[in-house]
């Protein structure tokens, strides 16, 4: 693409907004009105020259082979993607910046308020459902330092809480906290440490051992490479022991970019150079951009937090991510650098990236998904995890919000996709159902049963006088359409609302009535089907 004077039209006749031209190797963009960014700035490079992790070379290196001046770059902003999703973004994004209070409407009819404000140098933004006066989402940010938390049943306990920081070694560190069964105490801990380096994950459970005091208790501890790519295809030809490089085929020259004005956080790298974007795949990635305000709109009305992380990202140019063209390795469609974006990491490692297979480019909703999928692994910092099967947030959110397609690694069930990408609030709006499973220890359980069930179905025969209770039994209770148990904060014996059945054996005796003399459960208990709001994504 050749340079274009400012108010020239490119790319099928959008216009030219700006064309600054810089010389030199990559340059952060920093707002001369924000002096806190500039303190974060000077904090993290005084932690990475403490450690080691800047350093002056003997003499200075030039650009060019012949050690002339560097050739200019040039950085397109075409007058793209203002449609009204865009501008309500842009609207949201300014409050949440820079203070005051706008209301905005959801898919489902509801509405968010959204308030925020300064407080002694600490920017506080809560999230209300409708007019209650109970913040569904908390978040408190200084710097690259953030916590969210989330009460999604408005019961004033937390259900959720995010924290992001840095630690003294300059080394990004991400807890999650979650309340499961929503009994006002935490359950799940996920502790992540690193980003584009090497990542270490450790999950954990809150367990009481012996009738002791709860304690979390290690479920996994891995450590991940950074190079660790996943097939987003099913028939993918990738496989551990290829060792790939996934960013192989990435421009070094991010001199020459262009952006969507209504996204500045997102540059295309283009170009004539190896691994840069074309004048037609620029156009198409900038097609696929202009839908990602109505994707954001889409996630934000199922998942509040994700969705507040990708708006910062993608309305924020002072740390941009850049996307090429040059993915290569076999089956993976695209890989990114791991997020949410810091000043502190962006200095340590250079410019965030992502890298497009070129084929991926030629399926326009495949390529608006797989943008999503990118986006979200680096604005909210979240990876797959080592025994990934396309089912967590990152897959199912990506597919939800786009059009519900079936595509992708661990695609073909939308109501299970809106369910698991969804807060704990809303997951309920993409469905249900009524399940059936098997229940161990159900010995104090049969015999708890209030309501009338024939004792034939309870307790197994040792004698035709005697009789004792059922240790394995069939349960049904309400599930999300993903499967997991609809929880509710008091009920017995699991946090779950729980329906005794039949009985499916014993320790001793004999089962008494098989359970295939118990009618099933009517078509009628599950609604997890597709999601009504597929048809206006």
């Amino acid at each position: 693409m050749a340079d274009l004077p400012k108010g020239d039209v490119a790319l099928e006749g959008k216009r030219v907004l700006e064309q600054p031209v810089v010389s030199g190797r990559y340059r952060t963009q920093l707002d001369p009105r924000s002096t806190a960014r500039m303190h974060v700035i000077l904090r993290a490079a005084a932690v990475m020259l403490t450690g080691g992790l800047l350093a002056c070379p003997d003499s200075q290196q030039s650009d060019q082979p012949d050690g002339g001046a560097a050739a200019p770059g040039r950085h397109v902003i075409l007058d793209a993607g203002w449609g009204e999703a865009a501008q309500r973004l842009h609207a949201v994004a300014e409050v949440e910046r820079n203070g005051g209070s706008i209301t905005v409407p959801n898919r489902d009819g509801s509405t968010t308020r959204i308030v925020s404000r300064l407080d002694d140098g600490v920017r506080i933004v809560q999230y209300y459902n409708n007019q209650s006066s109970l913040p569904v989402l908390t978040t408190r940010s200084v710097g690259d330092d953030t916590t969210h938390w989330g009460d999604y049943d408005e019961d004033s306990r937390p259900d959720y809480r995010y924290d992001r920081s840095v630690d003294d070694a300059g080394v990004l560190l991400q807890v999650w906290l979650e309340d499961t069964d929503l009994d006002g105490e935490y359950d799940r801990r996920r502790t992540q440490r690193g980003a584009r380096g090497e990542l270490r994950v450790i999950r954990e459970r809150l367990t009481a051992f012996d009738g002791g005091s709860p304690a979390w208790r290690v479920e996994s501890d891995v450590v991940l490479p950074a190079n660790r790519p996943h097939p987003e295809e099913k028939a993918a030809t990738w496989n551990a022991d290829s060792q790939c490089d996934r960013m192989a085929g990435f421009p070094s020259d991010l001199r020459s970019t262009t952006t969507v004005a209504a996204l500045p956080g997102v540059r295309i790298v283009d170009g004539a150079g190896p691994g840069a974007c074309s004048v037609e795949q620029t156009r198409k990635l900038v097609a696929a951009l202009e839908q990602l305000p109505s994707k954001a709109e889409c996630l934000a009305a199922v998942n509040t937090k994700l969705a507040t992380m990708l708006k910062a990202a993608i309305t924020n140019g002072d740390i941009p991510t850049h996307i090429a063209c040059g993915g290569q390795c076999p089956g993976i469609r695209a890989s990114s650098d791991l997020g949410p974006p810091t000043v502190l990491d962006q200095l340590r490692f250079g410019p965030y990236r992502i890298n497009i297979a070129p084929y991926v480019l030629d399926d326009s909703v495949g390529l608006a998904r797989t943008i999503l999928h990118e986006l979200l692994h680096w604005s909210a910092g979240l990876e797959h995890d080592e025994d990934d099967n396309g089912t967590d947030q990152v897959w199912s959110c990506s597919r939800y919000c786009s059009s519900c397609t079936l595509g992708g690694f661990g695609g073909g069930d939308p109501a299970a996709d809106c369910s698991r990408c969804a807060d704990g609030n809303k997951r309920l709006t993409c469905g249900s159902k009524y399940v059936v499973t098997a229940m161990a220890g159900c010995e104090s359980f049969s015999a708890s049963v209030h309501y009338e069930v024939d004792p034939v179905l309870t307790t197994c025969r040792l004698t035709d006088t005697s009789f004792a209770r059922c240790s394995t039994c069939e349960v049904s209770h309400w599930s999300y359409c993903d499967g997991r148990p609809v929880p509710v904060p008091v009920s017995y014996p699991t946090g779950y609302i729980t329906g005794y059945r039949c009985c499916l054996g014993c320790h001793l005796g004999e089962v008494r009535r098989s359970c295939a003399t118990v009618p099933p459960l009517p078509l009628e208990a599950t609604t997890c089907s597709l999601p009504a709001a597929c048809g206006t994504l």
